[in-house]
């Protein structure tokens, strides 16, 4: 009785033992099924591609309003953090070629209407096709005085979601 008692312990032992072990085993394999959520971060187009698609998602969602906002604070986002070239590259070509035929007269006329730090108000917007013109109020944020708006029109073609040019009045 008393073999058959050890046996019977070594058997659950064992059991036990196993059932840990399968355990362990299906959670690894599990684990190495799952997908990454996001790409590697060393495969610079790959997570190009997976911030775009995720941007793009966003602004379908989005009212129209709100994406010609969202344009305008991307192109201001650029300016502000002296990311001129950025900036530049969002601009309509046509304007480009007509007001700032250089990167450098562009960097140039910036500071006179846009401080390192700008208050911008959102007046107005109508929209005639796939062309969106936005009336805005600029202030500088940190050194502007009461009363100091310029007043400026921004506008927008989109082509598609998150494919854009941006012109504006030059004042």
């Amino acid at each position: 009785m008393v073999n058959q008692k050890k046996d019977n312990n070594k058997k659950l032992y064992i059991a036990t033992i196993l059932i840990i072990l399968l355990t362990i085993l299906a959670g690894v394999l599990l684990g190495k099924k799952k997908e990454p959520l996001a790409p590697n971060a060393e495969d610079k187009e790959a997570v190009d591609a997976y911030i775009n698609n995720n941007i793009t998602l966003s602004l379908q969602s989005m009212e129209e309003r709100d994406r010609m906002e969202y344009y305008v604070a991307i192109f201001l986002g650029y300016v502000e953090g002296g990311e001129y070239e950025k900036a530049y590259n969002l601009l309509y070509e046509d304007f480009k070629q007509n007001y700032f035929p250089t990167l450098e007269s562009f960097e140039q006329y910036l500071p006179t209407i846009f401080s390192e730090m700008s208050n911008i108000e959102h007046e107005n917007i109508e929209r005639n096709g796939d062309i969106y013109v936005l009336w805005l109020s600029i202030t500088d944020a940190v050194n502007g005085k009461p009363g100091e708006q310029k007043k400026m029109n921004i506008v927008i073609q989109e082509e598609n979601y998150n494919d854009f040019a941006i012109s504006f009045s030059v004042i």
